[in-house]
């Protein structure tokens, strides 16, 4: 089984080139030049990162199929998914608005979830990734699209100064939202880099 060693690791502020070591779970490797955080040790191994990619997963269909707001007006009720609040937005001619909530709401935080599979379930096989590397720079680029966390926020608003006009409550759908912005979060925060030492 061939075994990734990449022995360096370039600073993303100021390009400062340094040995990679492993990191323990309280320690921060910081760049020598202008003190940017390149990683930060962590707790989770392969198996708990899987188990919490999973969850992401599951959390994702409950965000995408389950309606996201219930509102009630004047005897009127009506509830809608992300896709159909998407859908709605396309057909007004909000097509901009529609785009970026379809990519950074349901494309993105998908193709993290799906990069992450594709990494962790050989590891956690004890096998070497196909196209690991490949994986592995997708989802850094991936990860600064998902902002599942900013639609949570701007859809909490929108609730509250619709409730002004009529009775809004936020679904199960909202609800998951906030836990798939929390998974996702929890995801980020483990890094990337030992992922390379467990290959």
């Amino acid at each position: 089984m061939a075994r990734f060693r990449p022995d360096f690791v370039v600073c993303q502020q100021c390009g400062a080139v340094h040995r990679w070591r492993p990191l323990h779970s309280d320690d921060v490797a910081r760049c020598t030049c202008c003190a940017a955080v390149l990683a930060r040790g962590h707790r989770l191994g392969v198996d708990a990162l899987l188990a919490l990619t999973l969850a992401a997963l599951a959390v994702w269909l409950i965000a995408n199929l389950a309606p996201i707001v219930s509102i009630e007006l004047r005897g009127n009720h009506a509830e809608t998914t992300l896709a159909g609040a998407i859908s709605t937005a396309w057909q007004q001619g909000e097509r901009v608005v529609a785009v970026l909530a379809a990519v950074t709401a349901v494309i993105a935080p998908a193709l993290l979830i799906a990069l992450r599979l594709l990494v962790l379930l050989p590891l956690a096989l004890r096998r070497t990734p196909r196209h690991f590397a490949w994986c592995l720079r997708a989802l850094h680029e991936a990860s600064q699209w998902n902002m599942a966390e900013v639609l949570m926020v701007a859809a909490l608003v929108s609730i509250v100064r619709v409730a002004g006009l009529a009775q809004a409550q936020p679904g199960p759908g909202m609800l998951a939202f906030g836990a798939l912005a929390l998974l996702l979060a929890a995801l980020e925060s483990a890094g990337l880099k030992h992922l390379w030492w467990t290959a």
